[in-house]
């Protein structure tokens, strides 16, 4: 199978039709397709292996003019930079097989022992220590992807496998590390942002950076060679050689795991392959977002990433907010972000994958799509867009703290609560009246500003009644004497003290 040149990657047309399509279809007709239907870090890696070939066959953009032209000069380049380098995307080559090391071999009299099911390349499939919990069969002794899942699961796994410990194949001589690092997405459960077009081609070329918006992220790593090749171009001949893993296309498409695919696809050797830098000690992937907390003694930087239970709206004003000439203060969003213009609205993509922190294991996955409008995309509108989240988050906890009442009251030695049950009321109901939240961010600056606001703070308290009442049952004398207690604390406002009137005469 050819990778540039033969179908495997899930699109839907713009009739709405699923199919699978090339690379070279993306790259060339991709405005007839209007959208990739896959799962969130699939989508995160397909944009990555779309933009490097796009890098790599334009030599640029290397500004905003040359930016501009991209939609006009991008199938014809792709087109003749694919055929220039078919053999390369063969993903059974002998010598040279796609995003594989064709020099990897078992460790010695480590016989079929170090061969693991192929179906590792696929986080949602149960194989060694995936879960079984969706995938019932899991105990299958076989189970062969076809080579279009191959392909998909094999970058895939370059850009989000976890850190931990792997087999030992032999690469060139030498034993690979029994314990792997972080894939440059994953770390910190990293949300990726992407722009989102009416067509997978405007899609691409929105997402696409100019270098001179790369120099601010990077600063003093940013040099001559610091763009570099895609890693099929360069394949390195050891894991010493890691020359690529601090070049912008070297890691848009990595080689974190050491792969070799066996000629039926059904088993594969798999160990670490290259090690990639990743943020503190390096600047953030491009489609992430970074926040900053500060301290008494310093300012602390971090990834905005995704947490159970956490939908992406409540963090939206974080990944959103881009600072143009590389400014500290506050957050960093996706760079690409900067593409539309002040006063135009956007749509974007967000997603993630949900790790077991410092663990191998994947929890869950995020995403959503928004449409964002220009007011939210302004300081203005981040600030007040955060100070709303902030009040929601605020109410439950009054909320939790109401339940908790009930519960004591009801059994003063039972310190177990009812507050998963009713925090999962209220933020649904929240996320559903979020067209509410949209309003009051588009009606900044007019009269309509303060009405909108205090329809989303009515809002939240209604929620959360509603949540508290969902929760807690009044259908006995104790349930009814405990709920009134409860319901005390999740309405209680602090009063003001009222001021004593002085008497006439007295000393001031």
């Amino acid at each position: 199978m050819n990778v540039a040149f033969d179908p495997w990657i899930p699109v839907v047309t713009l009739e709405g039709k699923p199919k699978l399509a090339s690379l070279s279809e993306v790259l060339t007709r991709g405005n007839v397709l209007a959208d990739l239907s896959v799962r969130p870090h699939e989508r995160v890696s397909l944009m990555r292996l779309f933009l490097c070939v796009a890098h790599a066959s334009l030599d640029g953009p290397k500004d905003y003019d040359e930016w501009r032209e991209v939609p006009a000069r991008l199938p014809d380049a792709a087109k003749k930079y694919l055929e220039k380098w078919r053999e390369s995307f063969e993903l059974f080559h002998s010598t040279k097989p796609w995003l594989q090391i064709p020099e990897l071999i078992p460790a010695k009299n480590a016989g079929k022992e170090l061969f693991i099911a192929s179906s590792k390349l696929d986080f949602a499939l149960a194989t060694g220590s995936n879960t079984t919990l969706f995938d019932h069969q899991g105990t299958s002794k076989e189970r062969n992807l076809t080579p279009a899942q191959l392909a998909l699961g094999l970058v895939s796994i370059q850009n989000f496998s976890t850190c931990g410990t792997l087999g030992r194949p032999i690469w060139r001589g030498k034993a690979t590390a029994d314990s792997a690092t972080d894939a440059p997405c994953i770390p910190s459960s990293m949300y990726h942002a992407l722009l989102i077009g009416d067509s997978l081609m405007r899609s691409i070329c929105l997402n696409l950076c100019a270098y001179d918006e790369m120099a601010p992220l990077w600063g003093a790593l940013w040099k001559d060679d610091a763009i570099g090749r895609p890693i099929w171009e360069q394949m390195p001949v050891s894991q010493a050689d890691s020359k690529s893993c601090s070049t912008y296309l070297g890691r848009l498409v990595p080689l974190s795991r050491a792969i070799r695919l066996q000629p039926d696809g059904s088993q594969m050797l798999y160990g670490e392959g290259l090690r990639y830098p990743v943020f503190p000690l390096f600047p953030r992937e491009c489609t992430a977002s970074e926040g900053v907390t500060s301290g008494k003694a310093k300012q602390d930087r971090y990834l905005v990433g995704a947490k159970p239970d956490v939908r992406p709206w409540r963090q939206l004003d974080a990944i959103l907010q881009y600072h143009r000439n590389n400014q500290t203060a506050g957050t960093s969003g996706a760079i690409s972000l900067s593409h539309a213009g002040d006063d135009e609205d956007v749509d974007i993509w967000v997603g993630a994958l949900i790790r077991n922190s410092g663990k191998q294991d994947i929890l869950d996955s995020q995403e959503s799509r928004f449409h964002v409008p220009a007011k939210l995309r302004s300081q203005e509108g981040c600030r007040n867009y955060g100070e709303c989240v902030l009040q929601a988050s605020q109410i439950e906890r009054t909320l939790n703290d109401a339940i908790w009442k009930y519960r004591i009251a009801l059994d003063p030695m039972d310190e177990t609560g009812l507050g998963s049950t009713g925090a999962k009321h209220y933020w649904t109901a929240v996320e559903e009246n979020l067209a509410l939240l949209t309003s009051h961010i588009e009606a900044l600056g007019t009269n309509s500003a303060v009405p909108t606001r205090d329809a989303w703070r009515s809002m939240l308290r209604r929620c959360s009644r509603d949540a508290y009442q969902a929760a807690c049952g009044q259908e006995t004398p104790r349930q009814i004497k405990a709920f009134v207690e409860g319901w005390k604390k999740l309405n209680y406002v602090p009063t003001e003290p009222k001021k004593k009137s002085k008497r006439k005469g007295a000393k001031e």
